[in-house]
């Protein structure tokens, strides 16, 4: 076809190129999400969404550097300033559990990230305590588990950190997520270097540093500062 007498212009034909390329981010990020992901309420619902739809809009690249996980990493914003490396993204979403997580795997398995650091859990044990749908604390290091396992498979060259779940205020929350942290370490069917977070927020009475955190379980600047210096020499490695 001769593209001078085309009904389209240059314009019109990038735009439409590109309305392809931002739904097709939308079918990769949604494929396994078309089952309704269990445990959320209509607030986590509508915020999950909003965030995909972000996530959609601004894709992740070969060779990113990506953080997945729940309002903690969020909460961090621009981590890319944080490590100073652009290819650092946040792909966290306040309110996840593991079982978001699950279903939003294949924008990660299509991408073929540098390194993927994930810490996810401790919705999960807010809701087994309080809210009681989730039965089993097990479930959690399961779902990671499985998380890491389908990664593996399909990224098989992209190394997985897996971040201990930190501590919380409450002492029975912190209780259930050194549980927690424990049986992810002895998780044995999939490939992961696991990261003790957990040991450099606790202050002295065994649970999280208050000087650590805006609320007992969310960070301030301090907070986000350590975390950073604890994978700092991990980044390094990464360059």
């Amino acid at each position: 076809m001769d593209v001078k007498r085309s009904q389209f212009s240059h314009k019109n034909t990038s735009f439409f190129l590109f309305l392809l390329f931002v739904c097709s981010g939308v079918a990769s990020v949604h494929a396994n999400a078309e089952e309704p992901i269990p445990y959320q309420s209509d607030w986590l619902k509508n915020h999950y969404a909003e965030r995909i739809a972000h996530f959609t809009l601004q894709p992740l690249r070969s060779g990113d550097i990506v953080f997945i996980g729940d309002s903690i990493t969020e909460q961090g914003l621009n981590w890319a300033i944080r490590f100073n490396d652009l290819r650092v993204r946040n792909r966290g979403i306040s309110g996840d559990t593991t079982y978001g997580v699950l279903a939003r795997l294949d924008e990660l398995k299509m991408t073929q990230p540098k390194a993927i650091f994930l810490k996810i859990g401790v919705n999960d044990i807010f809701n087994f305590y309080y809210i009681k749908q989730i039965k089993n604390l097990s479930s959690v290091s399961e779902n990671i588990e499985n998380i890491v396992i389908q990664l593996n498979e399909a990224l098989p060259n992209t190394p997985i950190f897996v971040q201990s779940i930190l501590p919380d205020h409450r002492d029975f929350i912190t209780d259930m997520v050194q549980t927690v942290n424990q049986q992810i370490k002895t998780i044995k069917h999939a490939r992961f270097t696991y990261i003790d977070l957990h040991s450099a927020f606790l202050s002295s009475n065994g649970t999280m540093n208050s000087s650590l955190t805006t609320d007992g379980t969310h960070l301030n600047q301090a907070g986000y500062a350590l975390w950073a210096e604890q994978l700092a020499p991990i980044m390094a490695e990464l360059k």
